[in-house]
């Protein structure tokens, strides 16, 4: 086995043992705080939290991104589209891919709807 094959398997071996290391973590961070989330609510972001209902229980991850708003849109306007999928064990539940428009000098949401997000 060459030398760089073999550094290559000890690679991925670690990281495949890290990834089973963290996941207990993962588990009571999740269970103690609800959600974890990677990056800012405003911009890319990936949030994992659980769903604890009287008739859905499970895990949903939601991704975001930014996206350009129409050519139409005042400066101010930034875009994000967002993708939700859930994985249940007691319910059902289907997953949700929406956009939404902000004005980021009041706040305020707009009714500008980006090309990346043509309505179904």
């Amino acid at each position: 086995m060459s030398k760089w094959l073999r550094r290559l398997l000890i690679l991925l071996f670690v990281l495949f043992w890290l990834v089973v290391i963290l996941t207990p973590t993962l588990a009571f961070v999740l269970a103690r705080n609800g959600q974890v989330q990677v990056g800012r609510t405003e911009g890319r972001h990936w949030r994992l939290f659980l769903l604890q209902e009287p008739d859905t229980e499970g895990v949903g991850l939601e991704r975001g991104r930014p996206v350009a708003p129409p050519l139409e849109a005042p400066p101010s306007v930034s875009c994000l589209r967002t993708t939700v999928n859930y994985w249940l064990w007691a319910g059902e539940g289907n997953g949700a891919d929406y956009c939404q428009c902000t004005d980021t000098v009041t706040g305020d949401v707009t009714q500008f709807i980006p090309p990346a997000c043509p309505l179904p």
